[in-house]
């Protein structure tokens, strides 16, 4: 039985605190009046108090969770049965933590969805609006499965990215540490052997050996600096202003900006649109919405609508006016609320500008490949070239 901390008072009036057991908060209440309390508040410890596991689930972890949740709902199982069942066999132990949690919730009286509200760094708002809405229609067996695929299909795009995403990386790793090698050991020595003669060095030599002494001689400094400057990038990119700046700036880049909006324009309409299959009224999912998409210039277009909605204007008008939303989004939208069946229109925009955004990915990553690979060759070039015509002139003056 979960744990609930209490403070209550006594018959005497004098204050009391401690712990009980109990199966839920109900229980618990019930308990303390029996035993001649008068209880003032009755929760379980917060995880700081170490009342849970610590660490992140991640998508993929999550999106599998719901999907076996799913599927055994469906088969008739009952909501606490399934939940002890996946507890059992889930291994990570955060995620095994947080469902045992929300078992003892619902045992204890709770609904799902009031179980999920008290684990918000698991579960996000469109997860928790998605579950509240299913279980006020009574739908939850239709919309879990639903919301599986949602959480798949971002997974997988995720999964994707990284993965291509993985060889450049290394790649850069690789060829920057064997440039640094280069430069602080390698051409130092090399450099010595041409002073030493006294002959007169080519201009590229020279150059390479300015630059190879000023990384030997700070390249301490520069570390320090460049991850000075990186920390307060990242600082500032936290913040609200320098959010909504780095968002603009990257939705204006010649090449990845149409990229990126394609991504997020996915992420808005699937969201958008799976919430109103699951039976969010329209001001409520653009809410939501508005707290999912991960970028500063589309969630003020949602709070802008959320504001024209309510006074009556159609999502379509509003959109359009924003000129944030490609052309076509917003006709489609249109076209979805004319004909009653917006969640569908979206569900299917969201699907044609996934596929853009993973075309989009990778033709960038076919591109990268081959100029990381060019710039590469043109550094060790130099660097041979450098090394090279000095020993080239030097043999023509022993000969």
């Amino acid at each position: 039985m979960p744990t609930f901390r209490y403070r209550a008072y006594d018959r005497g009036g004098n204050p009391v605190a401690g712990q009980i057991n109990a199966a839920g908060e109900r229980e618990a209440v019930q308990s303390l009046k029996t035993s001649g309390l008068f209880p003032v508040e009755v929760k379980r410890p917060s995880a700081s108090a170490g009342g849970r596991v610590s660490g992140r689930v991640s998508a993929g972890a999550l999106a599998a969770f719901t999907r076996q949740l799913a599927t055994l709902v469906a088969a008739g199982t009952s909501l606490t049965e399934a939940l002890s069942v996946l507890a059992e066999n889930t291994e990570a132990p955060k995620l095994r933590s947080t469902v045992l949690d929300i078992k003892e919730s619902i045992t204890g009286g709770s609904s799902l969805a009031k179980a999920l509200e008290e684990r918000k760094e698991v579960f996000s708002p469109f997860y928790r609006g998605m579950v509240l809405a299913a279980e006020a229609s009574g739908s939850l067996e239709g919309v879990l499965p639903r919301l599986a695929d949602y959480l798949e299909t971002r997974a997988r795009i995720s999964a994707d990215v990284r993965a291509a995403l993985t060889y450049p990386a290394l790649m850069t790793l690789v060829g920057a540490s064997v440039v640094f090698f280069l430069f602080v050991f390698v051409i130092p020595k090399i450099a010595r052997i041409f002073t030493d003669t006294g002959a007169e060095l080519p201009l590229i030599t020279v150059l390479l050996m300015r630059t190879a002494d000023l990384v030997g001689g700070y390249w301490h400094v520069m570390a320090a600096g460049g991850g000075a400057t990186l920390w307060a990038a990242l600082r500032q990119a936290k913040r609200p202003g320098g959010k909504a700046l780095l968002d603009k700036l990257l939705l204006r880049l010649p090449w990845f900006g149409p990229i990126v909006s394609s991504f997020h324009v996915a992420s808005l309409a699937r969201t958008l649109g799976s919430l109103l299959k699951g039976g969010v009224q329209l001001l409520k999912a653009l809410e939501i919405t508005a707290e999912v998409v991960d970028n500063q210039v589309y969630r003020g277009v949602l709070f802008a609508a959320v504001k024209d909605c309510s006074g009556g204007a159609p999502l379509s008008a509003s959109l359009r006016s924003s000129g944030a939303l490609p052309p076509v989004v917003v006709h489609m939208i249109g076209v979805g609320e004319r004909s009653g069946n917006l969640d569908e229109m979206l569900i299917r925009t969201a699907d044609a500008y996934d596929a853009e955004f993973e075309n989009g990915v990778k033709k960038s990553l076919a591109l990268l490949e081959p100029a990381l690979i060019l710039v590469m060759g043109l550094v060790v070039g130099f660097i041979v070239l450098a090394m090279l015509l000095p020993i080239f002139e030097l043999n023509q003056v022993i000969h």
